[in-house]
């Protein structure tokens, strides 16, 4: 016995010990790989394709700077920079809208390249590479041959190829400007679902439904020009009508996430105007932008600088100023693609449509989307001379989607000459000419000036204002192709005078009908950051600095929710409290002084909005059931419901409109109440001390965390902090969305100016930049906007 259980422990130590190897084995490998992946930080690299010696140096946060004699081998070192840092980043940008996503991962990519792959976007990047002008040629072709240079420059391929088992494809011309296809896709539909969703709220709610429910000119909007309108009566009762409907079924909570989009605004002055800008997008590891700065010429008194924030894939500096402009973009919510009703062929309707008095055949078209590990899938589609069918009404009418995307030079690299103009007029030229997704493009100049235009190109309509979807078989309405860059709006204002951006609406009239509705954000954080400014502007004794700039991107408050917290006070009244003694912790907690402030220690602030969202849902749900229930996946995301949902608690009584199960709309609030409390202690938190921190903690997090166990996926992601911020407020957060950089700066005084983006510059996670700079961007610590 003795010898038996002496084997059997002998037997059991060798293979614990033998297993313990193999992990160490494992592990010393897992390392090996990552640590040989690592970027190139010191020494010398020769890099084909250079035409002289260039200096690519690196600050404590990573932050590169390149100087160089030429500009062509400056963007070789950025290229050069990305690939080492970046490159599985670029090669998910490259790939979602070449439909090539699932050929690197498998079927978990198959619906997104799906809905793309009928665009054909390589075949239009190519095209867009092949017509590009002399000057932009050169910078694209010294770009690739640093990407590849450093890629090549590895001493082991980036370790996402490990993971995945595979190898990185070589970057070509045309990669790039689909890196540019993928920026658009991010800030646009590929279906139209927008004007989609709205024709349908028209045709089910009637005729009044859309401008009351999503008025394209508000009552409280904040435009440039001042334009408001009356909100539009609401649907009658022979459109709808709750008191005669059934119970109302219950249903999710409606789709009100940010749209990706920006705050941008700054003020004119005699020493330079100030510009601030913080682009809102999904945040990831590693962050959308690449900080860095370019210095090119062959001494130091022809010495050009142009420095700010790159995007991986794409050379040039994107966001940023060169010592006599600096620009920002903000998503310009833009009408860029229409539905066309097709009318068929009444013969052979599968076959046939027409156009005006002649019959058109349809094109039927077939790509392929190689998936890895299995067989490719085909998808089928089929187009007519305006674009591809994308949606069929109930009765079996075909849309077609005439989309800007499709034309010739709506995506080019015109942004990179932003670089080298000294004048504010020449930006002003350029930007609307540009092939950019439609964006607010702001610019400051050194002489004092600030100005806002529409970059990008938009569709010329003529018939139709393009809000809802129309048929254009009679020739009486369509697009004249492209507007015409001459014919964008544009703003300039002097010292002393200011501009912004919340995604609003900027202007009214004959500028509006230009730009169309692509789904305008509400007014709520425009008209904070306007209050901010105005307050700045009314002290003509201090000239406002980039540190006040800053403070107006990180501020919290939520002041339009002050007259929703007046209503709920005057209800939870004594008879409220007597009826349910628990609804005094929501009296408490919104009498707070910190009540309208999306702070992170806030109780009151989660408490109100929670409410104020619950009443929303609790209001809309059952007017819009019908158009839920005949129109699977009907949303109301991008849809300006904020001035309907006040006026129907605040203006009028509109019992029609009301669900059945509350006498009154103070009884629908007051239940809001009780099932904001009910929801958190079923939760399991104590509605006392719930802070809005807690629900809005960080989640920005690494594509690869969740193929990796436990702590060894969360050692890719960033910390789980508890954030301020919110949807509605200057300085928007939510988990995974929010700034994804903040900049102040002044041209001509960059060394005065902020900036600094979450998570850091490199995307390998055993490199000291991984993580550097995160800390800063959670805190909204002033980081200087120059590296170094």
């Amino acid at each position: 016995m003795p010898s038996s259980l002496s084997r059997r422990v002998r037997f059991t130590g060798i293979f614990l010990s033998l297993i313990g190897l193999l992990v160490l084995g494992i592990f010393a490998w897992g390392w090996t790989t990552l640590t040989r992946s690592l970027p190139v930080l010191d020494g010398e690299i020769t890099s084909p394709g250079l035409t002289a010696p260039v200096s690519l140096a690196r600050d404590a946060a990573g932050v590169v700077t390149i100087t160089a004699t030429h500009e062509i081998d400056a963007h070789h070192a950025l290229g050069f920079a990305h690939a080492q840092d970046r490159f599985f980043q670029m090669d998910l940008a490259r790939r979602r809208p070449a439909a090539e996503l699932s050929a690197l991962v498998g079927q978990a990519a198959l619906e997104l390249d799906r809905s793309v792959v009928i665009h054909r976007f390589r075949t239009r990047a190519r095209d867009a590479v092949a017509t590009l002008p002399a000057d932009l040629r050169p910078l694209l072709e010294a770009y690739v041959a640093g990407v590849n240079a450093g890629l090549a420059a590895l001493s082991r391929k980036p370790w996402e190829y490990t993971a995945l088992r595979t190898i990185p494809s070589p970057w070509l011309p045309e990669d790039s400007l689909l890196v540019a296809y993928s920026i658009a896709l991010q800030l646009q539909e590929t279906d139209g679902s927008y004007e989609w969703n709205l024709a349908r709220l028209r045709d089910e709610l009637g005729i009044r439904a859309p401008d009351f429910f999503n008025p394209l000119i508000g009552p409280t909007d904040d435009a440039f020009d001042g334009t408001t309108q009356p909100l539009g009566p609401p649907p009658s009762p022979r459109a709808v009508d709750l008191r005669a409907s059934p119970a109302a079924p219950t249903l999710p909570s409606l789709e009100t996430e940010t749209r990706p989009g920006s705050n941008a605004f700054g003020f004119g002055a005699t020493a330079g105007a100030l510009l601030a800008g913080d682009p809102h997008l999904n945040l990831g590891v590693p962050n959308i932008w690449y900080r860095a700065a370019l210095l090119w010429g062959e001494s130091t008194a022809s010495l050009r600088r142009v420095e700010g924030l790159t995007l991986p894939g794409l050379p040039g500096v994107v966001i940023g100023s060169n010592g006599h402009l600096a620009w920002t973009f903000t998503n310009a919510h833009a009408d860029v693609s229409d539905l066309v009703q097709i009318d068929l062929n009444v013969a052979a309707p599968e076959l046939f449509y027409m156009e005006g008095t002649e019959l058109r055949e349809f094109e039927k078209r077939t790509d392929t989307v190689h998936i890895k590990g299995t067989d490719p899938v085909t998808v089928n589609s089929t187009w007519t001379h305006w674009g591809p069918l994308v949606a069929q009404s109930r009765e079996g009418r075909p849309f077609a989607l005439r989309w800007t995307l499709h034309e010739p030079g709506t995506i080019d690299l015109a942004v990179l000459r932003l670089a080298h103009l000294h004048r504010l007029d020449d930006a002003l030229s350029l930007l609307p000419a540009a092939g950019l997704p439609p964006l607010n493009a702001f610019i400051a100049s050194h002489d004092g000036r600030l100005a806002w235009t529409l970059a990008g190109r938009l569709p010329d309509r003529f018939g139709f204002d393009g809000r809802f979807p129309t048929t254009w078989t009679f020739g009486d309405r369509g697009w004249h192709g492209l507007l015409p860059s001459e014919r964008a709006p544009s703003r300039i204002v002097g010292p002393g005078e200011f501009l912004w951006s919340g995604n609003q609406r900027k202007l009214g009239g004959d500028a509006l009908a230009l730009l169309g509705d692509g789904g305008y954000a509400p007014a709520l954080r425009a008209a904070r950051i306007h209050t901010r400014l105005r307050d700045l502007a009314a002290n003509p004794s201090t000239a406002p600095a980039p540190a006040d700039l800053l403070s107006i991107q990180l501020d919290v408050t939520a002041d339009w929710l002050a007259p929703w917290r007046d209503l709920l006070l005057a209800d939870l009244n004594e008879a409220a409290l007597a009826a349910a003694p628990a609804r005094q912790v929501m009296r408490d907690a919104i009498t707070a002084p910190d009540a309208l402030s999306a702070a992170a220690d806030s109780v009151g602030y989660r408490h109100l909005r929670s409410w104020h969202d619950a009443a929303r849902d609790l209001t809309l749900a059952p007017l819009f059931a019908p158009v839920r229930a005949r129109h699977p996946g009907w949303s109301t995301r991008h849809f300006n419901l904020a001035p309907a949902v006040y006026s129907l608690h605040h203006d009028s009584d509109q019992p029609h409109l009301r669900d059945p199960a509350f006498a009154t709309w103070r009884d629908l609030r007051l239940a809001a109440v009780d099932g904001v409390l009910a929801a958190a202690r079923h939760a399991g938190v104590d509605p006392a001390t719930a802070t809005w921190g807690e629900r809005n903690r960080a989640y920005i997090t690494h594509p690869f965390s969740r193929l990796f166990p436990g702590g060894l996926g969360n050692f890719l992601n960033l910390p789980r902090d508890s954030l301020p911020g919110d949807n509605d407020v200057p300085r928007v957060q939510s988990p995974a969305f929010g700034a994804s950089a903040r900049l102040v700066v002044s041209p001509g005084r960059e060394s005065e100016g902020f900036l600094h983006v979450p998570s850091g510059q490199s995307g390998h996670p055993l490199s000291p930049f991984y993580r550097a700079g995160h800390r800063d961007w959670v805190e909204g610590n002033p980081t200087p906007f120059q590296p170094g």
